[in-house]
């Protein structure tokens, strides 16, 4: 990315405009290249599991980690593996991904006066008060994104650690009782704005979510896997389509890709809990994106990829702090 490091440091704003273009085009081929070599489930199936592996990555570096390497199990820097006491394995080749660079920008208030200025200005009485959490005379305001640099990253399989390991690094939830993962489920999503009512249906549905009303409904009597699936693949369509609210015209004309995200969605979310998953997820998935052009499948993995991630970090935080009130409790009896 040569391009990129010439972009940030020219001085002349044309070409500045028309480099960052440039990196914007080989960005865009480099995912749709990625998109491509979808040709069939096993091919979307190895994304999706990565997209619980690399849950801290963007859907654009899942795409280039894809396309460099679509077995990749586990990748981490360089430095992250030497903390752990691994290495990359002689003569590997990185795989290659992009770190955004952010200008931080500080408030400094004197009297009745507010400046903001980039931290790198700061003098040395200034970033003295910066790091006093005390002193709020100078203090954060925001960041910008300036660029983007290339990064290494290196997949477990390239390295000299074992392979098992990967379990410990990625932990699931192994809970043999589905009923506490579901109750924790319900409140997570009541803390989103939705509620969730079980209700006798009568056609074949196994439940639906009604924008409308902000609420999430679910068929009485199904299983307890397969009721936290649907309350999943729900929660998806809650998050991910509230667009279409009063806007049944919307989901009609394209129902099987907002069914398809959800239900892609629900597999991911509750692969990540260690809780079995149909593939009829993915077939349907495919079944859907064989056909359809780059942009349109860019936009659903670039929805599965965001709000799989949001599920899973709005979950896990919720199901901690229960198990932490809950540890607490019983130490106190």
């Amino acid at each position: 990315m040569k391009l990129s490091f010439i972009a940030k440091n020219t001085k002349d704003v044309k070409e500045k405009e028309t480099l960052d273009n440039q990196v914007k085009e080989i960005l865009t081929n480099l995912k749709k290249e990625a998109l491509q070599k979808f040709k069939d489930e096993s091919d979307i199936k190895k994304f999706l599991d990565n997209i619980i592996n690399f849950n801290n990555y963007s859907f654009n570096n899942m795409c280039l980690i894809h396309l460099q390497n679509p077995d990749s199990k586990y990748v981490a820097s360089f430095k992250t593996f030497s903390k752990m006491g691994y290495y990359p394995k002689k003569d590997e080749k990185s795989i290659k991904i992009l770190i955004p660079s952010f200008l931080t920008y500080v408030k400094i208030s004197e009297k009745e006066n507010v400046t903001i200025k980039p931290l790198f200005t700061l003098t040395d009485e200034e970033l003295k008060k910066y790091k006093n959490k005390d002193d709020n005379s100078v203090e954060f305001y925001n960041q910008k994104l300036t660029h983007f640099k290339v990064g290494s990253v290196f997949d477990i399989s390239q390295t000299n650690m074992p392979v098992e390991l990967i379990e410990e690094l990625e932990p699931t939830i192994e809970d043999p009782s589905s009923d506490q993962i579901t109750d924790a489920f319900i409140k997570t999503i009541y803390k989103d704005g939705f509620k969730v009512k079980y209700e006798n249906l009568t056609s074949d549905m196994k439940g639906y979510c009604d924008h409308n009303n902000d609420t999430i409904v679910i068929r009485k009597g199904l299983s307890n896997l397969m009721g936290l699936k649907v309350i999943i693949h729900e929660y998806a369509h809650a998050l991910a389509h509230q667009h279409l609210k009063n806007n049944g015209k919307e989901y009609r004309e394209h129902r099987n890709q907002y069914e398809s995200e959800a239900e892609a969605i629900a597999y991911v979310v509750t692969k990540s809990l260690g809780l079995n998953s149909n593939n009829y997820s993915l077939n349907y998935l495919y079944s859907w994106s064989k056909n359809k052009d780059f942009k349109e499948i860019e936009d659903s993995f670039s929805t599965i990829v965001n709000y799989s991630k949001k599920i899973i970090n709005n979950f896990e935080k919720f199901y901690d702090r229960e198990i932490n009130i809950n540890d607490k409790q019983v130490l106190k009896m």
